[in-house]
């Protein structure tokens, strides 16, 4: 069970299960954290918050007593993880993950912020992303000088759509440029991503792929990471070699045997695809 308690302004979150803020901040599923002594500074919904961790307990400052479930909701603390890393546990294929990966929990981000960072995530390192992202806050994001911190939100979609792509390829997008106008312009132009929380995966991984710049791998990473997809998989290069390795002897999978592979670890298969993610990117596995 979740213990909240609530402070001076400080929200403390203890859940039962193991809880790794360094693992979560650090496996590639969100690009405005950025570590400094203690912890981490990150800006969650439009928030700067400072993220620290105390035993298993995850400390946010500031936090207003009305922003307690956003926050609750965003670090994903009323999921049971413990069960999630039972299921790891009790498989002897995935069992190694525990070792560098027990702790990770998905956040739940805001969409239009993920569609467009993941856009650029394509063919592209952690440290030019979050490069690039902190490049498009700072050009045109809100400054906002709270009475703790001075940060800058992501842009609205009109901002983004506005943009001209030479700005944006100055500030490191390149050829992904025009995709991050085009997709920014179809949300400003009134499209509801929060509306495909509520379509089966299948269907809301097509809606996805109709924008610019996004494949397969992008659309399940907007899914599982801001729009409760929790069975969304995304695969790229490091995954693929980890399920070659611990699925298949090393042997390369055809699209059924590797879609049934998925499909048996469950509706909760995107979340271990994490766990496995971030201990293939720690291990090498099957460099």
């Amino acid at each position: 069970m979740l213990q909240v308690s609530h402070e001076f302004g400080c929200l403390t979150l203890t859940p039962s299960s193991p809880f790794s803020l360094k693992r979560s901040c650090a496996c590639g599923q969100a690009f405005r954290f950025q570590e400094e002594e203690g912890g981490y500074f990150g800006v969650v919904n439009g928030r700067g918050v400072r993220l620290t961790q105390n035993g298993n307990s995850l400390k946010v400052f500031p936090c207003a007593k009305e922003e307690i479930l956003q926050f609750v909701r965003y670090f994903d603390m009323e999921r049971d993880y413990g069960s999630i890393e039972l299921q790891l546990e009790r498989d002897e294929r995935l069992r190694a993950c525990l070792s560098s990966a027990s702790g990770i929990r998905i956040f739940n981000q805001d969409p239009f912020e993920t569609l467009i960072s993941f856009i650029i995530s394509a063919n592209n390192n952690v440290k030019r992303i979050q490069k690039i992202v902190a490049g498009l806050c700072e050009s045109v994001g809100e400054l906002v000088t709270d009475d703790v911190y001075t940060y800058h939100r992501f842009p609205t979609p009109q901002a983004l759509a506005d943009l001209p792509e030479e700005t944006l390829r100055e500030l490191g997008a390149g050829y992904r440029a025009p995709f991050i106008k085009q997709s920014a312009k179809k949300v400003a132009d009134g499209y509801d991503l929060a509306a495909l929380r509520n379509l089966p995966l299948t269907e809301a991984r097509k809606e996805l792929c109709t924008f610019a710049g996004v494949g397969a791998k992008v659309a399940d990473c907007v899914l599982l990471f801001s729009l409760g997809h929790a069975n969304a998989f995304p695969m790229d290069v490091w995954m693929k070699r980890a399920v070659r390795e611990l699925f298949f002897d090393g042997e390369e999978p055809t699209k059924r045997e590797l879609e049934g592979a998925i499909e048996k670890l469950g509706p909760v298969s995107g979340i271990l695809q994490q766990f496995v993610f971030h201990y293939a990117r720690e291990s090498g596995l099957g460099a």
